[in-house]
């Protein structure tokens, strides 16, 4: 499946949070409130390197950006889905109104990512972005992240994709066209 060619304005990385045990204790930004959270970290990094735009998805304070002040929490997606849902149905919009980007690169990290996946989906299609996630827990395939970036930029399939990572059962790319069909 053709996948790009995309521009670096189109293009957003987005990490999911990290647990209690990976937040800080007092109330800090987005991007460096997750210290137990390395894959927040890595894609934090690639943006600054990549020069593109960098979001996390937090269950309790919903997308945000980096330098957004968050305070600790515990709000497990499988406990809290209508809450999480709601959170997300005001923040993603939100955030996305007025940008550019036609496809989220999202790492999900020690998260459920499918869970994450099955409310983002039908929020991401009102705004016209596919997806792209790959990697499981404990950073597989998070140094992938350039190399798939450059894929992107100019241009790639699944197959490519999946034939450069260690864990090629983890990705999965949802087209614009597949998320309205869905």
């Amino acid at each position: 499946m053709p996948i790009g060619p995309y521009h670096s304005h189109e293009i957003v990385l987005c990490s999911a949070d990290a647990g209690p045990k990976s937040q800080r204790k007092n109330p800090g930004q987005a991007h460096f409130f997750f210290p137990g959270g390395k894959w927040v970290g890595t894609f934090r990094n690639a943006a600054e390197r990549l020069h593109c735009d960098f979001l996390i998805l937090t269950t309790q304070h919903g997308l945000v950006e980096p330098h957004k002040i968050i305070s600790r929490y515990d709000l497990h997606i499988n406990q809290h889905r209508q809450a999480v849902q709601d959170i997300w149905l005001e923040t993603i919009p939100a955030l996305f109104q007025g940008a550019r980007y036609r496809l989220m690169v999202f790492y999900a990290g020690g998260c459920p990512r499918d869970e994450m996946i099955e409310v983002m989906l039908p929020i991401l299609r009102h705004q016209g972005i596919a997806l792209l996630t790959f990697g499981k827990p404990n950073m597989f395939d998070v140094d992938k992240l350039d190399t798939i970036w450059g894929m992107l930029m100019r241009g790639t399939t699944s197959e490519e994709i999946i034939g450069i990572l260690n864990v090629p059962e983890r990705f999965k790319y949802y087209p614009v066209d597949d998320i309205v069909s869905n």
